[in-house]
């Protein structure tokens, strides 16, 4: 034996230690920024459009590159579809969709091929080790809305009837199949939309990275989507009408929960969401019908007493919507909407005080609210407490400086306070704001006329008149011609 390899045996060891040393810090993943994991994930994540054999839409959804031509996604989403495309965040490439390489529809999920090139999928980290009140990060791509992403915590792990995971981040409408991150930009989970209702408590899942990790493992040669031969369930019209109306497609949304209905003639959510997507298109008597059949099966749920109670305010019968309110008060004492729309319901009365302290109540349950703030604003000046409605409005613009209703409340405020200069710089940021906005030209006008300045005053009434007669606005039109009339 040479005195070299006498050395390393007698090193060997040590050097061993060092390498596995050396090896097990190497492989520690770092975590990412922020603006890293958008980048990672949203360049990985696609916008799926799924369609019938008539090329008529069935659904929209997200899915992620799992490999470099396989997306996984939720089974919900491509049920009884015979075609699609997958569309990636800023591109304006569509891949078709070639077939399907696995499914588990128990578990809500689907694994499609596709030929693609240049993308670099997004690993798959172990969901066994995410701990409760661990950072996490969903990707989206809804039609419409590219590119979404927000954060959260994992808030529990859920056993029954599947394997979920819950987390606080939001789940955007038609994001469900998109991809749930850790900080490193590992997979740990599959956004999955669930069965409930619009409006209700805010609850987001996720299936866990290892249960799709389980069916990749059994992956098959692609099969066309046209052998998709599976039914398709009363949840996923159900889940599909969701899609559909947090997307602003209420007549779609209403055929989707129909179809939910027919199979599951007891589902009260079925009729709830129809009913919120009726009120939506304005036809109110509908609405009430689906919300009388959801708590007729369901008469402990406070938002269909909700949803009726709006209904019901919108065709003037605000004593009849208060009783609705109150009733979705004594289920859910601490529903912040349901006082802030009996605060309405009472101003529409005339019942000033009583409406202050609803809006009072809600504000104590959900303070950040611009709504409120604003309705009880608009309360007060009811009750000429012109100062205290422009605190509630600045408060308003405060938490949502866009609103430009927010402006024009403020801006009467301090018209009735003679502070007219004022009230027109609010006129001014609401018509920046909402150049449409009729009402907004109209009070300005009437502020100008105090002012003296009676020829721009006629200017913005002339103005007002026109988006009057473009919206249809018959009694608002006649009201500015008698102001136009009197300015002559």
């Amino acid at each position: 034996m040479n005195h070299k390899t006498e050395f390393l045996r007698r090193r060997l060891p040590h050097i061993t230690v060092a390498v596995l040393l050396l090896l097990s810090i190497t492989t520690v993943v770092p975590a990412l920024t922020t603006e890293q994991l958008a980048e990672k994930a949203l360049a990985a994540t696609v916008s799926l459009e799924m369609k019938d054999s008539t090329g008529t839409t069935l659904s929209f959804g997200s899915g992620f590159f799992v490999k470099p031509n396989q997306i996984a996604t939720n089974f919900h989403v491509i049920a009884g579809a015979r075609q699609g495309t997958a569309k990636l965040v800023g591109k304006y490439t569509r891949y078709q969709i070639e077939g399907i390489v696995a499914t588990d529809k128990d578990n809500d999920l689907a694994v499609l091929n596709v030929t693609a090139s240049g993308v670099t999928p997004l690993p798959l980290g172990d969901s066994d080790t995410v701990n409760i009140g661990a950072k996490v990060y969903v990707a989206g791509n809804p039609k419409g809305l590219e590119g979404t992403f927000s954060d959260g915590i994992i808030s529990r792990h859920e056993s029954e009837p599947k394997e979920r995971i819950q987390m606080t981040a939001p789940i955007s409408p038609g994001s469900s199949g998109g991809p749930v991150l850790n900080s490193k930009g590992e997979v740990i989970g599959i956004s999955v939309a669930v069965h409930r209702a619009l409006d209700a408590q805010n609850l987001n899942f996720a299936i866990p990275s290892n249960t799709l990790k389980a069916l990749l493992a059994k992956a098959r040669p692609a099969k066309p989507l046209s052998q998709n031969s599976q039914s398709i369930s009363a949840k996923t019209y159900f889940l599909r009408g969701n899609a559909k109306y947090g997307l602003g497609l209420y007549d779609a949304a209403i055929v989707a929960y129909t179809l939910a209905i027919l199979l599951e003639p007891d589902d009260a959510d079925a009729y709830y969401n129809r009913g919120l997507a009726k009120y939506n298109l304005d036809r109110y008597f509908a609405a009430i019908a689906d919300y009388d059949t959801a708590i007729r099966l369901n008469p402990d749920d406070a938002n269909p007493y909700i949803g009726r109670g709006n209904a019901k305010s919108r065709l003037k019968q605000d004593a009849a919507a208060i009783a609705d309110f109150d009733m979705a008060i004594r289920l859910d004492p601490d529903n912040a909407l349901a006082y802030n729309n009996r605060g309405r319901a009472k101003t529409g009365l005339k019942q000033y005080a009583a409406a202050i302290a609803d809006y009072t109540q809600a504000i104590r349950l959900e303070p950040d609210d611009a709504e409120t703030y604003y309705n009880r604003g608009q309360a007060k000046a009811g009750l000429k407490e012109y100062f205290a409605a422009i605190s509630d409005y600045d408060m308003a613009i405060l938490l949502k400086p866009d609103d430009a209703n927010a402006y024009i409340g403020r801006g009467n405020a301090k018209d009735n306070l003679k502070q007219y200069a004022a009230a027109i710089v609010d006129y001014d940021t609401a018509i920046r704001l909402d150049p449409n906005n009729a009402y907004a030209y109209s009070f300005r006008g009437l502020a100008k006329v105090l002012l003296g300045r009676t020829w721009e005053a006629k200017q913005d009434l002339w103005t007002a008149w026109e988006l009057a007669v473009q919206a249809g606005n018959t009694d608002f039109k006649a009201v500015i011609e008698e102001t136009l009339r009197l300015l002559e």
